[in-house]
């Protein structure tokens, strides 16, 4: 690189972390069922210095996600002794990262789009394991385009696409399994043919990054075989139809246009500059590059999510398929439609602050879903112990509580005590699988609890899970104070019969 392409990604990369910065520093994150029980497996391989063969489960029974997300987390979670923001700041390191590719393999345009609009900053304050998939995108499409410029393959390149491909099933299945059929239907289209070397290697490449799962599957009987089998032949049945297509399109461009087009009050501005754009495009007759291939990459996964129970997050690796869409058209347009279009881009994430701050932040705050409110509700009862052993049991509508269990440990590491039990309902323990040996770190309670503290976070719908059937499983004798901590969370002392 030059010494202006240094300034000029060093301004790049500055104007990522300005942007994000303010919802780090206000813990604007989720911290609810997922992260807490993905941080409870980290937190085990750090502690207890495991490996895991395995990563979080999928929504089919028997059926599990790659570790690498696990071992993604592991060196922040280990360097902040287990902070859960730890998580978050992740995978704002991945976006910083994805802006420095995008940037030297592509240019100023994409890498601005990664700066600015809202879904990339959505990516970076936030955490789950479908997230990363947006950079295992990023390798795919270099790879897939350096071989699409000469037509032609190397052992290398195969290995590494391979090994890409392969990559997406420790992060989304569900999108992985579509890549894997749209990338050889690309090369068959562009009637590039690797030799029989060279496909050995790109499956010698799939098989290294695939073997976790697949020694997990060979200890464990063929567990995830049997259950994709018994996914397709009993599993819900979407059938394909017009109207499921077009619904998962228009859920799908509304994430893409999250990732590639500014928002100022809403999409409608940066649509009808793009739009400009592209028509002044086709009237000068310029070439859209690859536009069949890109068209692939989005119309096969989106055939194949109308036969799924679709989930937003399927589409968020399909985010740099529509940045690089969009900044071929911006680097194709005029000068003043480039410069209009900066601009809005610019505008976009102090609108999105604004937004935050007057309307989200309290909402945010006080969410049962996100961090602030956990963190508040754990100090609280801390401070009303007053350092007398206590038990605390939560209600939460997913019934787990795997947030609370590692925020629990968590004050455990930084030297508070445990509570005598802590659990979403007495007695149990078996739900954490990590809970039994992460307790053995800790000295055991030698006295009863002197008090009982309940954490009640509502549901929308009452009826979804009765408070009154959970607390039926208490002997309360008198409900000793009530403390609403916002109008979903709610710290009750209770005194027991």
């Amino acid at each position: 690189m030059s010494k202006k392409q240094i300034r000029l990604l060093l301004f790049l990369l500055g104007l990522t972390i300005l942007f994000r910065a303010p919802y780090l520093y206000e813990q604007a994150t989720a911290f609810d069922f997922d992260h807490g029980r993905d941080a409870l497996a980290v937190i085990h391989m750090i502690k207890l210095k495991q490996l895991r063969f395995i990563g979080p489960w999928t929504s089919i029974s028997g059926l599990f996600f790659g570790p690498l997300y696990y071992y993604l987390l592991t060196p922040l979670a280990w360097l902040t002794n287990g902070h859960p923001l730890s998580q978050t700041w992740t995978m704002f390191l991945l976006v910083i990262i994805q802006v420095w590719l995008a940037f030297k393999y592509f240019g100023f345009w994409e890498a601005i789009i990664l700066a600015t609009t809202p879904g990339w900053i959505i990516l970076a304050t936030g955490s789950s394991n479908a997230f990363p998939m947006t950079l295992v995108a990023w390798l795919i499409l270099i790879n897939l385009l350096s071989v699409l410029k000469t037509k032609k393959t190397s052992i290398k390149q195969m290995f590494w696409l391979g090994s890409f491909l392969s990559l997406g099933f420790h992060f989304s299945s569900a999108l992985a399994v579509f890549l894997v059929l749209a990338v050889p239907l690309i090369f068959l289209v562009n009637k590039i043919k690797p030799s029989i070397k060279q496909i050995l290697f790109s499956l010698i490449g799939f098989g290294l990054v695939f073997l976790p799962q697949i020694m997990f599957d060979l200890k464990h009987n063929f567990i995830e075989v049997k259950a994709v089998i018994d996914y397709l032949k009993y599993g819900e049945k979407n059938i394909l139809s017009l109207n499921k297509i077009s619904y998962i399109i228009s859920q799908v461009v509304h994430e893409l246009a999250l990732a590639s087009l500014p928002e100022v009050g809403n999409w409608l501005l940066g649509g009808i500059v793009l739009g400009l754009g592209l028509i002044l495009m086709l009237i000068k007759k310029i070439k859209f590059k690859y536009w069949l291939e890109f068209g692939l990459l989005l119309i096969i996964p989106i055939i194949g999510f109308s036969g799924l129970h679709y989930n937003p997050w399927y589409s968020y690796g399909l985010f740099p398929v529509a940045v690089l869409i969009v900044a071929q058209i911006l680097k194709n347009s005029p000068k003043t439609i480039q410069v209009i279009y900066l601009f809005l881009l610019l505008l976009t994430p102090f609108f999105g602050l604004k937004r935050y701050y007057s309307e989200a932040k309290s909402m945010i705050d006080n969410s049962r879903a996100f961090l602030p409110i956990k963190i508040r509700a754990l100090k609280y009862i801390y401070d009303q112990a007053q350092g007398k052993p206590f038990s605390s049991y939560q209600y939460s509508p997913e019934i787990y509580d795997y947030a609370y269990q590692y925020l629990y440990f968590w004050q455990g590491f930084q030297g508070k005590q445990l509570p005598v039990e802590f659990s979403y309902k007495p007695g149990e323990i078996s739900y954490v699988t990590e809970k039994p040996e992460l307790l053995k770190l800790f000295p055991k309670a030698e006295s009863q609890a002197e008090k009982t503290f309940l954490i009640l976070n509502l549901p929308e719908n009452k009826y979804h899970y009765p408070l009154e059937s959970w607390l039926d499983q208490f002997n309360i004798k008198e409900v000793a104070s009530k403390k609403q901590m916002s109008d979903e969370v709610w710290v009750w002392e209770i005194k027991l019969n």
